[in-house]
């Protein structure tokens, strides 16, 4: 068995090697602490907008949320109707069950609605909100009714939703229609 026999450092020279062995412990512990915590944010920031629409998900052109055993396929993201003014205390118990009357102008609207709140009601039935000439009966805010107004597109932030006895108005586009049906379920 050969020792190795080390050499004798000078005072000064073995100063120099602490104080090089310290610096490069202090610049790898810095670079970890940066990392770590730019890491942990980055994580913070994924997770606080996934956990807040983590029912739903993107697929195709469109929106599918989960609800229950249920998949309700949408035609909006949950980002896109945070704009739509919504006032409203009901939920989908309001509707469970109960025969929902629909008046509308546009059948894009009604579809939207119908496949999705219309699974958990008795029925969706077109209507008229007053005197029309359609040939649907023609309801007021004694029944339960949704009805969904369009607003002029050029109007953007105009769109809104709010109650009155019965009623529950939709005034926009397809976006404030989705605003509804996420917000019956829990999702903004």
């Amino acid at each position: 068995m050969a020792l190795e026999i080390r050499k004798i450092e000078s005072a000064e020279e073995s100063e120099r090697k602490r104080k090089r062995n310290t610096l490069i412990l202090s610049i790898l512990m810095i670079a970890i602490l940066l990392f770590s915590t730019a890491g942990y944010f980055s994580m913070r920031e994924n997770t606080s907008t996934s956990t807040s629409n983590k029912n739903v998900e993107n697929v195709g052109d469109s929106w599918v949320l989960k609800y229950g055993d249920q998949s309700l396929r949408l035609s909006n993201s949950p980002e896109s109707a945070e704009n739509v003014s919504i006032l409203m205390f009901k939920n989908l118990e309001s509707y469970y069950g109960k025969t929902v009357y629909v008046a509308y102008e546009n059948e894009v609207q009604f579809y939207e609605v119908a496949s999705t709140l219309g699974r958990y009601t008795e029925r969706m039935q077109p209507a008229c909100y007053g005197k029309c000439e359609k040939d649907f009966p023609e309801k007021t805010c004694n029944d339960t009714m949704i009805v969904i107004k369009n607003l002029n597109e050029t109007e953007p932030g105009k769109s809104k939703i709010y109650e009155e006895d019965n009623c529950l108005f939709i005034e926009g586009n397809l976006v404030a229609v989705d605003a509804f049906i996420y917000k019956i379920f829990g999702v903004n």
